[in-house]
């Protein structure tokens, strides 16, 4: 009877094997798992430093009150009240001037040509807009275009700098404030899915493979396929390990560096929590996967396993097999003579 405890970690592997083939491919289309991205940009406020800048150089000059001091009684009284009512009045204009600053901001992206985010996953970039808005709590993405970033290049400054220079106002993303620093941060993202794509590609081969030999463990188990199969499992759990490890901190450190060097002109990043999350549920199948294997192994080689017994035989055992068999019709062997009783 063959080991029926190889069902678990065939199990695990095909969970294993199906959650990286999801990573691999998630975003291939519009809509198609485009909460499990690797970093998402929000580029709805982009260039709000321009709107700001401006609304900053059209608000009213304070009015200055120190010279109603000067003035002697009744008439210095007034002066102040006039002064405290100009102050409040140009209050007033400077608050509406910044209110529709940051309405206007809200709606540069559609003004400047762009798209209002841009989420990036292992072998796509997509690019869409929030609704009802970008302002909203718990917006949604509707999703209007996604691109081969495996082919295209990952290089999401590049694609916006491009839709600005063929935009209304033909700008470009220096113009918007976008200096080297941000740019160094951007092109630090880019190395690092450059480098976990190539990881993702091999780790889905491997646990793929991984899932193969556990199901020829499950037909043949001998020790040569039990060996097999804690190399491939320890393959492909050390590759996930390193894509896990590689896309937590590089995205991680990548949005934190954008959102701080892109505040003042409205560009923000955001690490998939989601996508991390399926990449360490599939390590740690494959940890399972690799823990059994490596157990069987322990136990073939000291003799512990029901098959291992069944195939070994003590001398009693083939003594009692090569035993004397009786004798048909009262024929019995002496000395190479046949006699009768």
């Amino acid at each position: 009877m063959k080991n029926l405890s190889v069902i678990f970690p065939i199990a695990a592997s095909i969970a294993a094997f199906v959650l990286v083939l999801l990573a691999l491919l998630a975003g291939q289309n519009p809509g198609f798992m485009e909460d499990y991205d690797v970093i998402s940009f929000n580029t709805s406020a982009l260039g709000k430093n321009l709107v700001l800048n401006a609304a900053k150089d059209d608000e009213p000059t304070p009015t200055g009150g120190g010279f109603c001091s000067d003035l002697p009684g009744f008439l210095g009284k007034g002066c102040a009240t006039a002064t405290a009512a100009i102050g409040s009045i140009e209050s007033a204009i400077v608050s509406e001037v910044n209110d529709i600053a940051n309405d206007i901001a809200d709606h540069l992206s559609a003004e400047l040509g762009i798209h209002q985010f841009y989420s990036l996953h292992a072998l796509s970039i997509c690019e869409g807009s929030f609704s009802p808005n970008a302002t909203a709590n718990g917006a949604t993405r509707n999703v209007t275009r996604c691109i081969k970033g495996a082919t295209e290049g990952y290089n999401i400054s590049a694609i916006i700098d491009h839709q600005l220079q063929i935009g209304p106002f033909e700008l470009g993303i220096d113009d918007l404030g976008f200096d080297d620093e941000l740019q160094s941060a951007m092109d630090t993202l880019n190395s690092a899915i450059k480098a976990f794509v190539i990881l993702l590609s091999i780790s889905v081969a491997l646990t793929g493979l991984s899932l193969l030999t556990s199901i020829a463990g499950f037909i043949r188990y001998t020790r040569p396929v039990l060996i097999v199969n804690v190399v491939i499992a320890s393959l492909a759990f050390i590759m996930l390990l390193a894509c896990s490890l590689v896309i937590t901190i590089g995205a991680r450190k990548a949005a934190t560096e954008v959102t701080e060097k892109g505040d003042d002109i409205g560009l923000y990043a955001t690490a998939g929590s989601k996508y991390t999350a399926i990449t360490w549920a599939a390590v740690g199948l494959m940890f399972v996967t690799f823990a059994y294997w490596l157990w069987q192994v322990i136990r073939f080689k000291n003799g512990k396993t029901d098959l291992h017994r069944q195939t070994k035989r003590s001398p009693r055992d083939s003594e009692e097999a090569g035993a004397e068999k009786p004798n048909l019709h009262g024929i019995r062997f002496s000395k190479g003579r046949r006699s009768r009783r």
